[in-house]
């Protein structure tokens, strides 16, 4: 039977990279961005708001129907390990996992400075106008704004149920409940700096044999069959990763003090285990 494994963490901190990395084994699939949560928040809602089902319940049945969804998800996969990536961290997510997840639950999640994912962001805004954190800022009222225009763009990406204010809470649930022991913390600078040994820690974690992976030499993801369709809804090609070599990209913006002093203030990760 397969062995599903989990990846996630915040957006800008190498998920891609790490992605592209892993599917260099035959063995192991790690996919795209995942709808699984979805489906179980969509079946959840269905025996909360349904007329039909509300006339006629039938919860072993649905019960029974989450229990092979990810077998039955995944049964076309050749692979012996699926590392499924999706935002499982979140409180719903995770006491999912905890219910219907077929195997033991692990799951690496990727983080970086928030200086410097805030500073990857702005970034691809200099260099896509159509970039959705640009078409925001330029719909507002202008005469309503008090604040600089990259102060504006900080606070839409911290915005309250964004991605980075997700991952922020589900660390902080996680740690909160005592949740933490199925969880690995993996540092982009870390992946960056010494991919070889970080991947084989990784190897260890999920207790998959080790594989001779090629750091110099990437694909980009498009490349394993995952479809990414970026440009489209967020006006940025979001999972473009540079393939000669792994190297962290310095982006020299400056960022406001007290905006530097709020990133280091809420980096809750720092007492969680780490690969």
């Amino acid at each position: 039977m397969k062995k599903i494994y989990f990846m996630g963490g915040f957006p800008r901190a190498g998920n891609t990279l790490l992605t592209s990395i892993l599917n260099q084994n035959d063995n192991i699939f790690a996919t795209g961005l995942s709808s699984i949560p979805e489906i179980f928040e969509s079946l959840q809602r269905i025996t909360h708001e349904s007329l039909p089902y509300r006339s006629c319940p039938s919860l072993n049945n649905f019960i029974n129907l989450s229990h092979d969804i990810f077998n039955s998800y995944y049964k076309d996969r050749k692979e012996d390990y699926i590392i499924e990536r999706g935002t499982w961290t979140n409180p719903f997510n995770y006491l999912t996992l905890e219910e219907f997840c077929p195997n033991e639950i692990k799951i690496v999640f990727l983080v970086r400075s928030l200086k410097d994912i805030v500073r990857s962001y702005l970034k691809l805004a200099e260099k896509y106008p159509n970039m959705h954190v640009n078409r925001y800022y330029d719909q507002l009222d202008k005469t309503t704004v008090y604040k600089s225009e990259v102060e504006e763009k900080v606070d839409f990406l911290f915005a309250k149920e964004g991605w980075i204010d997700r991952s922020l809470y589900s660390i902080k649930w996680l740690i909160d409940n005592d949740k933490t022991e199925t969880i690995r913390i993996l540092d982009y600078d870390d992946l960056v700096q010494n991919p070889q040994k970080k991947v084989k820690d990784l190897y260890e974690y999920l207790e998959i044999s080790q594989f001779n992976h090629d750091f110099s030499h990437l694909e980009q993801v498009t490349n394993y069959g995952i479809d990414y369709n970026d440009e489209d809804y967020l006006g940025a090609p979001y999972h473009i990763i540079r393939t000669r070599g792994i190297n962290k990209e310095e982006n020299h913006i400056t960022l406001p003090l007290h905006i530097v002093e709020m990133c280091d203030r809420v980096e809750n990760w720092k007492s969680m285990r780490r690969l």
